[in-house]
C-alpha cells in the first residue's frame, strides 16, 4: 500500500484566456467535485493577480492553487493535465509548479 504525499501546486493562465476559463467553469467544477470527494484534491481555487478593492469589482484571476494527495509529482500532473483548463490551453502547462508539501492542519469549510 502506498503512502499519499501532499503536493502545493501552482497552476498560471495563459494570456487572454479569461473568457474561456470562465465558459468552462461549470465542467472545471463538476470534476473537482469528484476529485475531492476521493480526496485527491484537499484546496482548490484561482490564484489573484491582487485582491479587488470594492465588491463590485471583478477578480484578477492569474492561474489556480490546489493542494493534491498523490504517489507522486507524475500523479499531480496527470491530474492537472486532465483537466479541462489545461485541455483548452486555459493553464500553462508548461510552467506548472509542483512543490513537495507536509500539510499540517486539515480543517474542512
Amino acid at each position: 500500500m502506498s503512502k499519499l504525499n501532499d503536493f502545493l501546486v501552482q497552476i498560471p493562465d495563459k494570456p487572454d484566456v479569461l473568457s474561456t476559463r470562465v465558459s468552462n467553469v461549470g465542467t472545471h467544477m463538476a470534476r473537482l467535485k469528484g476529485l475531492i470527494e476521493v480526496g485527491t484534491i484537499v484546496m482548490s481555487g484561482p490564484t489573484l493577480a491582487s485582491h479587488p478593492k470594492s465588491t463590485d469589482e471583478g477578480l484578477a484571476i492569474n492561474g489556480s492553487a490546489w493542494l493534491v494527495r498523490a504517489n507522486t509529482e507524475e500523479e499531480v500532473r496527470a491530474v492537472v493535465a486532465d483537466d479541462i483548463y489545461a485541455k483548452l490551453g486555459v493553464w500553462d502547462i508548461d510552467n506548472v509548479t509542483v512543490t513537495p508539501f507536509k500539510c499540517a492542519v486539515r480543517k474542512p469549510l
